[in-house]
């Protein structure tokens, strides 16, 4: 059972991960662009590699299959609503390339670089980190998609820049299918194929030692890519912009009570609803940021929503357990 101090610790020291990012970059011992570089070796070699070997923790069961399931359609559903909420919240400024930004920002959360190891920090029951990890790739999986197709039309307003190439070859989606085919076909994790002692279990093992190695990579070097980006922000804009203020309010206190609303009341297990709630009320996607400059807006800007979200979750990602446990009694 974890309560609002174990959130607390969790989400401040989590964070304070991020300070050697922010010494290196702001001593000049590292540049702008490793941020980009650790971003990199993130998404497309130790993420992918955490949701494999999450799947290889988890024995096939009909139940957890099912509740893949469910996950995936709950994190489709609370999508889909809060880009209806921020739709018309911001209708009025609509056609600005800066609302673009902002909706994109409010919607999407940064549950790859931030939730995933959250949840890895938070929960350290084996069986149970391996059960949340498996639901984090899936919403992971779903997030991917959407960001690729909704977040796309959003931040462009164009539905021809929309690749479905980009969402097929996305590292996580490749992930997902290679760990679902191994997961469905063998019902069992790998190192269980042979028997102790054999050629097959020792080859087995140490492979699944060395891609250990490879996703525990992931915590680290997200926060430090958070804490380089925070080195590199304009501390001017970060305090006195009002619209990355509402962003930051939109993305941290709208979507996490849609998030709790919609699945507290559900007769699903606990660890789905926390799962889902933590990583749908995590900061802004630090996707926006990169997503921004590719499509020639405010890079800058994206940048600040993605930080201030970040320092402002250390508050509300207690806060918001603490009502969903004793206001709305979901308790893990």
């Amino acid at each position: 059972m974890i309560d609002f101090l174990d959130v607390l610790i969790t989400v401040v020291f989590l964070l304070a991960l991020a300070i050697p990012g922010f010494i290196f970059a702001k001593l000049k011992m590292i540049p702008q662009s490793a941020s980009g570089a650790l971003s990199t070796l993130v998404l497309y070699g130790c993420q992918p590699i955490l949701v494999f070997t999450s799947f290889q923790g988890c024995a096939y069961d009909p139940k957890l299959a099912l509740n893949m399931l469910i996950v995936a359609g709950l994190a489709l559903v609370i999508h889909l609503l809060m880009f209806l909420i921020v739709k018309l919240l911001f209708f009025k400024w609509a056609k600005e390339d800066k609302t673009k930004i902002v909706k994109y920002l409010s919607v999407f959360s940064n549950c790859g670089f931030m939730g995933l190891p959250f949840l890895q920090s938070l929960f350290t029951d084996g069986g149970i980190q391996a059960e949340l990890i498996v639901y984090c790739a899936v919403v992971l999986a779903v997030f991917n998609v959407l960001s690729w197709t909704f977040g796309v039309y959003i931040m462009t307003g164009d539905r021809k820049q929309i690749s479905v190439k980009k969402v097929l070859l996305n590292p996580v989606i490749i992930a997902v299918v290679i760990s679902l085919v191994f997961f469905f076909a063998f019902q069992k994790p790998l190192i269980e194929l042979s028997s102790e002692g054999t050629v097959g279990y020792k080859i087995t093992s140490k492979l699944m030692s060395s891609l250990n190695f490879l996703s525990t990579m992931v915590t680290p070097l997200s926060m430090i890519v958070i804490g380089i980006r925070l080195a590199n922000v304009n501390f001017r804009q970060l305090l006195t912009d009002k619209w990355a203020y509402g962003a930051t309010a939109v993305k941290l206190v709208v979507m996490s009570l849609v998030s709790m609303f919609v699945v507290a009341f559900l007769p699903i297990s606990a660890t789905i609803q926390y799962t889902i709630f933590f990583l749908l009320a995590m900061p802004s996607a630090a996707s926006g940021a990169m997503m921004a400059v590719q499509f020639g807006k405010d890079g800058d800007f994206a940048s600040v929503v993605v930080i201030l979200s970040t320092i402002c979750s250390i508050a509300t990602l207690p806060l918001s357990y603490l009502f969903m446990s004793e206001v709305l009694g979901v308790v893990i």
